[in-house]
């Protein structure tokens, strides 16, 4: 859960900057680059139609990550998604671990304790026997 902590902080800055355009990132890219739907069902060997009922779901959320990707690809762009914690509720993975499992709470005290006794996987050297005052 470490690493996936590390990570929420870039992760929630990108959510912050990247929001959904209203008729969805397919239509918005397409025009951006400049291509028509043809083009881009062309390169992604689908038919135009196809193509069209993409851009229609993505933007009512019914897309999938399979489709958005092909289409994606098509664009010359990499589809990139990711979770996490929505702001009112936690500021990390551990966080929401500890909300949703109790038992996470005792789950990290026993890795600290282990971590103490150099028995388990410290995160860092210089971090590894040393408690951090509140």
């Amino acid at each position: 859960m470490e690493g996936l902590d590390q990570r929420v902080e870039a992760l929630s800055a990108a959510r912050d900057a990247a929001s959904v355009p209203a008729r969805g990132w397919l239509r918005a890219v397409r025009e951006a680059i400049g291509l028509s739907q043809g083009r881009i069902a062309e390169r992604a060997t689908i038919k135009r139609q196809s193509y069209s009922q993409f851009e229609s779901a993505e933007a009512k959320g019914t897309i999938s990550l399979g489709s958005l990707k092909r289409v994606a690809e098509a664009m010359d762009c990499d589809l990139v998604y990711y979770l996490v914690p929505r702001k009112p509720v936690g500021t990390s993975f551990s966080a929401l671990a500890a909300i949703h499992d109790p038992a996470s709470a005792h789950l990290r005290a026993t890795e600290h304790s282990m971590a103490l006794g150099g028995q388990g996987n410290a995160p860092t050297q210089e971090g590894a026997g040393r408690l951090d005052k509140p």
